[in-house]
Parts: structure tokens; sequence; C-alpha cells
């Protein structure tokens, strides 16, 4: 009996960090998807005048693996004459592409379109060790970055399990999550990648749809409302009381009357006299916005009227009337409101909660589980 106990332990893997214990238990993907797993960085469509360098050797290798190139500190091309695939290898890691350096190897590879496309294949672990610092400042608490790196990481193998059949996995911009190479990696947030290597937060088995936003002004939100689907089980909304210690906790911005007039021109209403808020999520952000203007009124979602402001409504839990000099919005978060808040994560871990605890209070029933190697 006691063997058996002894065999039931090990199977599971006990990370401990600081004083807390985590079981993580290890997960074995459906794809054989292993920790040196590397994703695909879409980095944008290469100029005519391509160059890439790097501090030694550059090797560049055609669709067959066939050395064609070698050349030292740089290499220039006219991109658009590529007709098939090529990839550039350093003998020195960092290889440099429009001012950034970038970890592993970067490929050229046209598109049905006649574009090229510039893609750096990287190991998932090394393409982490770029986004936790793009994602959260590297001076954060150690318990926060840990939780940003597990968030990241999850996100990552969803997209390389999910886009399979595709050109690559993920973007370098906050349209997948932040990456900007070598140059933004930092010791402290490199150091919570390696101290969570593999970790992930999965449901039933299945590595869970990873959101986070910068601050939930309070209270998260769902999925669902969002963008539509169905409600996941492990995405409900819950209060985020620390959000107050992150910057855009509370925000007021005034949108002039041309601003106004210019930007909801399309309702072909006139110009804006007044717009009311007719309905909100449970969660208090503007579900349904009516467009008060001198020739008529149209009603319009409150994730479109945030997409046609931009900048100047940064969540949709705000509040707007108008004013002698405009239109006077006040609100409060940033970002879509699901998932874990960034800045929730930081007044968390201050208050010294774990990594786990953080994830478990914005990802509802998960469990921890690390990809095997």
């Amino acid at each position: 009996m006691k063997r058996l106990s002894f065999i039931i332990l090990s199977f599971l893997i006990l990370a401990v960090w600081g004083c807390n214990t985590v079981i993580i238990r290890p997960w074995n993907s459906p794809n054989a998807l292993k920790t040196s797993e590397k994703i695909r960085v879409f980095l944008g469509k290469a100029e005519s005048d391509l160059m890439i360098k790097a501090d030694g050797v550059i090797f560049v290798y055609d669709v067959n693996d066939l050395l064609i190139k070698r050349a030292y500190d740089a290499v220039s091309l006219d991109a658009k004459k590529l007709k098939a695939p090529i990839r550039f290898v350093a003998d020195n890691p960092g290889l440099e592409y429009k001012g950034r350096k970038f970890r592993g190897e970067i490929l050229l590879q046209p598109d049905k379109s006649g574009n090229i496309l510039v893609i750096n294949r990287v190991p998932l672990e090394e393409y982490l060790y770029s986004v936790v610092p793009s994602e959260v400042p590297a001076g954060w608490p150690t318990e926060a970055l840990k939780a940003q790196a597990i968030c990241s990481r999850t996100y990552a193998v969803r997209e390389i399990l999910n886009k399979k059949d595709t050109a690559y996995d993920v973007e370098s911009t906050v349209n997948s999550q932040a990456y900007a190479g070598m140059t933004k990696e930092n010791p402290r947030t490199t150091q919570a990648v390696r101290d969570t290597e593999g970790v992930l937060a999965v449901y039933e088995d299945d590595p869970i749809h990873m959101f986070f936003h910068s601050n939930s002004g309070g209270r998260t939100e769902t999925p669902d409302q969002v963008w539509g689907g169905k409600r996941l089980p492990y995405l409900e909304s819950v209060a985020s009381r620390f959000d107050e210690a992150g910057d855009n906790f509370v925000w007021k911005e005034i949108v002039n009357q041309d601003k106004m007039d210019q930007t909801l021109s399309s309702l072909g209403v006139g110009s804006i006299q007044s717009i009311q808020v007719l309905s909100r999520t449970p969660s208090g952000r503007v579900d349904l916005l009516e467009v008060i203007g001198k020739q008529g009124t149209s009603k319009m979602k409150g994730k479109e009227f945030r997409n046609l402001l931009g900048t100047s409504v940064k969540s949709l839990r705000f509040g707007i009337k108008r004013e002698s000099e405009g239109f006077l919005i006040k609100g409060m978060g940033a970002g879509h409101g699901v998932g874990l808040s960034q800045w929730g994560s930081f007044g968390m871990a201050k208050q010294n909660f774990t990594y786990a605890e953080i994830i478990r209070h914005y990802y509802q029933g998960i469990e921890f589980a690390r990809i095997t190697r």
C-alpha cells in the first residue's frame, strides 16, 4: 500500500515556489507537443529591399534544407523576387530584422497573394522570454510575472494546436501577444518563465482560452458579452478589487463636437446632440447606446462605439454626457475586461498572493499541467 501511494505521488509533479505547494500534473498533448516546440511568429510583410543581420555567420537554406548561401554579418536581397520559402539561421543567437534581434530562425514565406511573410520560428520557452516583459513591466512582483508567463504560454500553446494548417501561429502585436524580440528580454521575467517551464492552465485536459487585459476597472467580463458565442465555465465575471492599484482604474476623456460628429458621421444623424446608454452587461459595461443627432437617431452597440472612438474609450465601463466643451466620457479600466486583469494580478502579488491563487481567481475550476518533455 505504501508503494502504491509512492507511485501515485510520483506521478504528480509537486512544484514548490516560496512556501506554497502547487500540484502540477503531466499534460500529454494530442499532437505530441513538447516544451521544445517552436512557435511561428508573424513579424510583417517583407519589402523589396530586405536585410537580415547577425553577429557572425548567417546561413541561408532553401525549402529542401539545402545551404544556398553563407554570409558574414548581413544578407540583403529583393524579397519580392522570391518564389519559394527560404530561412536564415545564425551561428550566434540573434538575427536582426528591422532593428530588432530575434532568437531562433527567420523564414521568408511567399503566400498566395504574392506577399512575402516574415516569420520568426523560435522555441516556445524562448519566445516567452520576450513576451512576458513585452506584456507587463519586468519590475513587477515575481508572482505576477509567473502568472503572466503561464497565461502567455497557455495562449501560445492553444494557438499552436489550432494553427497547424496556417502560415503562422501568432502575430508579434497585441492582436496576439506583444513580442519585441531579444532586446526586450529581462533577467527577472526570463527567470519567471524558467520557474514555470512548460506549465499550462487546463480545463478538462485542454489548454484554456487564456484571455487577459490591462485593467478590469474592478470587475471582469464574460467572453460571450464581448465576442459572442457560448459561455465558458472557467471565465465567469469576478470582482477584481486590486485593480485600483493600477493605471486607468479611473479615467476621463473629453471628445470635442467636431471629432464626435466626424467619428459618427456614418450613422447619418447629423450633428450629435446627445448620446444615451440604453443597456449594460451584468458587469456594468455598455451594451447598447442611442445616438441622437439633429437629423435623427440611431442605436449602436457599445463595442462598435469604442472601436470608432479608439483610445478615447479605454474600456466599456463608462458613462457619457454632453458638456459645453464636448462630450465627457468617464470610465473604469482598460481593455476588453475578459480573463486575467494584469493590474489586478500586480495588486494581488503585492498582497502576497501566489501565481496559482492569482490565476485561479480569474479562471475558475482550472488545473495546472506541465507539457511533457
